[in-house]
């Protein structure tokens, strides 16, 4: 367990982060310190095989051209003035007798390389070998060539300088790799810390709205990052929060203003029932007034269940053939009782068929609602005109009445769920019929938009997809 615990990586992300970049600096450097070693020391043997290939090439020319007497003197003095314990020169003949040789004292061991001279034999041009000799603190590199008709040329150079070369590439590399390990663990701890600034900011504000603090927002710093991105987002998360906040606060107390009244009615004509010695009639007519208080409460509460369905998209939604032309005609004619008591006229203006898929019971509610609205803030004598038309995949259908008209002011407030403006409070209502409306078309996948003019009149119009859902369901067929 103790263990487990060394072993455990730092708690805090920019720690691990600076391990990783630490790491993986470490481990491309030595990488590339690997490859580049390997490179050198290929290069380095390469360019040796070449010089000792060359040099039996010279001798082999000198031999043709001077004698064998200038090969030897030239051996003895390329030995001599390179240092005879670095460099040794050996003619041979190809059965392995040696012909002549520099001073030997420091290559005792070294053989007349039987497997070399019998590659030479079977026609090889040279042979290159490498030599491990005991009285040679480093290894040698030798090569066989044949110079003349029956005789062989071995020269063997030692490699320590070759070693020495590449023991200093690794002694400069260590400390050096420590170093720059150092400066990339510093460098990697702080990239992470500024990467992670931003995180620290949002946690820091987070932090502070759980302590109550909600109009706190993460500063916004214009570096086109995710963080920058990250900060946004939480941001407009956070004002969304207090938008729906607000509205079920505002919601919250129009539900208790609106409930209160019908419920002191229920209370008093129940209280009044009670305490009062009333004749049959009068209860019957208290009770009467007690059920409408009820319905009302329950529209109420049917209507904000809608609402809550609607924008939710809950429950399984029935997609079905709805022709629009004789649903609409059908809400006309039940509204017609009603219209004409208020002395309205109720015009359609409808094509000869309009079929559209999605739940009729969501249509009907919404023509529904609509209707009812232009009736009840349309006085005598006014019309009430709905139309349909359908064009270019979109459906739309317009309410349009010559009532009182609403207030630029109350405007952009009318689909707002309880919301009623100064000129309708004479009339009864919940105001939830128009938050329902709009409710229902977004859950259809369109759109509503109200026009209006004080005195003048109002124009509802809804515009919907003919195909309400389409992306997600398919019609039955």
């Amino acid at each position: 367990m103790y263990l487990s615990k060394i072993l455990r990586p730092p708690g805090t992300l920019a720690s691990r982060l600076t391990l990783w970049y630490a790491g993986i600096f470490t481990i491309s450097a030595l990488v590339a310190f690997g490859a580049f070693y390997l490179v050198i020391s290929t290069v380095i043997s390469k360019n040796t095989d070449q010089d000792l290939m060359a040099d039996v090439q010279e001798y082999s020319s000198m031999l043709a051209a001077e004698g064998i007497d200038k090969v030897k003197a030239e051996m003895a003095w390329e030995a001599l003035s390179d240092g005879q314990e670095h460099i040794f020169l050996r003619l041979l003949s190809m059965d392995g007798k040696e012909l002549a040789a520099t001073d030997m004292s420091a290559w005792k061991s070294i053989g007349t390389g039987s497997r070399a001279l019998e590659k030479l034999r079977r026609g090889a041009d040279y042979v290159l070998e490498t030599l491990d000799l005991p009285e040679q603190e480093f290894k040698a590199r030798t090569v066989y060539g044949s110079i003349g008709p029956n005789l062989v040329l071995q020269i063997g150079e030692s490699l320590e300088e070759d070693a020495e070369f590449l023991e200093l590439h690794r002694t400069v590399f260590i400390p050096l790799m420590a170093v720059m390990v150092i400066i990339a663990a510093i460098v990697g701890w702080l990239m992470a810390r500024r990467a992670l600034s931003g995180v620290e900011e949002v946690t820091k504000t987070a932090i502070e709205i759980s302590k109550g603090a909600l109009d706190k927002r993460v500063p916004f710093k214009a570096r086109g990052d995710e963080i920058e991105r990250l900060a946004t987002t939480f941001n407009y998360m956070l004002d969304r929060i207090n938008v729906l906040i607000k509205g079920m606060r505002e919601m919250s107390d129009n539900i208790a203003h609106d409930l209160r009244s019908p419920l002191a009615r229920i209370r008093g004509v129940a209280e009044m029932a009670l305490t009062t010695s009333a004749t049959e009639e009068e209860h019957k007519a208290m009770a009467g007034s007690m059920l409408e208080e009820c319905d009302r409460l329950l529209g109420m509460i049917n209507a904000m269940l809608d609402i809550a369905e609607a924008e939710s998209v809950a429950g399984e939604v029935k997609l079905e053939e709805v022709d629009l032309v004789s649903l609409i005609q059908r809400a006309c004619e039940l509204f017609q009782a009603i219209a004409e008591e208020n002395e309205v006229k109720v015009t359609a203006r409808l094509p000869e068929s309009c079929v559209v898929y999605g739940e009729a019971r969501k249509f009907q509610r919404m023509v529904a609602n609509l209707l009812d609205n232009a009736l009840k803030f349309t006085p005598p004598e006014g019309t009430v005109t709905v139309s349909l038309k359908a064009d270019n995949g979109q459906v739309v259908i317009s309410v349009i009445d010559t009532g009182i008209g609403i207030s630029e002011d109350d405007l952009p407030h009318i689909f707002k769920r309880f919301y009623r403006c100064d000129n309708s409070r004479a009339q009864q209502g919940t105001g939830l019929g128009l938050s329902l409306v709009k409710a229902i078309a977004g859950s259809l996948g369109g759109s509503v938009n109200a026009t209006s003019h004080l005195g003048k009149g109002s124009t509802f119009t809804v515009t919907l997809p003919e195909l309400p859902l389409s992306h997600q369901f398919q019609p039955s067929s």
